[in-house]
C-alpha cells in the first residue's frame, strides 16, 4: 500500500448518482451492476465519463446490516439520467486521499493509515469518505488501485 496522503483542493463534480442501501455481502455485486448502468447509459446516450468511478458512502458497515451508498459516474456534460438515477454536482472542497493497492477486502487499513494521519495533522473529517476505483474489474486483487478520501477542514485551534 502507498503510504502517502495527498491534501488537495477538487473542484466541483458533475455526476450521475444513485444512492441505494447495501449489504457489505452484496457490495461487490451491487456496484458492479450499478457501474454497469450507469457507463451503459452514457454509451447509449452519447454521454462522456469525466474520470474514475467512485462511491461515497453515507453509512458504516455494522456486520450485515444495509447501510447506504452513492453510486457516481463522473461526467464531463449534461445527460439525462437513467430512471432511479439523478444528474447532480457535487461541491468542491478540500480532500485527503491515500493510494490503497490490494483487495477490496483490506481497504480498511487504507482507512485506518488515512484517520490516523488526519489526527496528527491538524485536519478533520468534514464529510463521507469516497473510494475511487482506478482498476479494470479484471484487475488481479493484489494490484487493485482504490483512492480513499475525505473532505476535511483545518481543526480549530483550542481557545484559551
Amino acid at each position: 500500500m502507498d503510504r502517502e496522503v495527498k491534501v488537495q483542493h477538487r473542484e466541483a463534480a458533475l455526476v450521475l448518482a444513485k444512492r441505494q442501501p447495501v449489504r457489505l455481502s452484496d457490495i461487490g455485486w451491487t456496484l458492479g451492476a450499478a457501474f454497469g448502468e450507469a457507463y451503459g447509459h452514457l454509451g447509449a446516450h452519447g454521454g462522456v465519463p469525466n474520470g474514475p468511478p467512485f462511491v461515497i458512502y453515507h453509512g458504516l458497515p455494522a456486520g450485515n446490516e444495509p447501510f447506504d451508498i452513492e453510486v457516481c459516474a463522473p461526467v464531463k456534460h449534461s445527460v439525462d439520467p437513467p430512471s432511479g438515477w439523478a444528474l447532480t454536482e457535487l461541491p468542491g472542497g478540500t480532500f485527503a486521499s491515500l493510494l490503497h493497492v490490494g483487495p477490496y477486502d483490506s481497504v480498511r487499513k487504507g482507512y485506518d493509515t488515512l484517520l490516523a494521519w488526519l489526527a496528527t495533522n491538524d485536519l478533520v473529517v468534514a464529510g463521507p469518505p469516497r473510494e475511487v476505483y482506478l482498476s479494470d474489474p479484471l484487475t488481479p486483487p493484489e494490484q487493485i488501485r482504490t483512492v480513499i478520501e475525505f473532505p476535511v477542514v483545518e481543526a480549530a485551534a483550542p481557545v484559551r
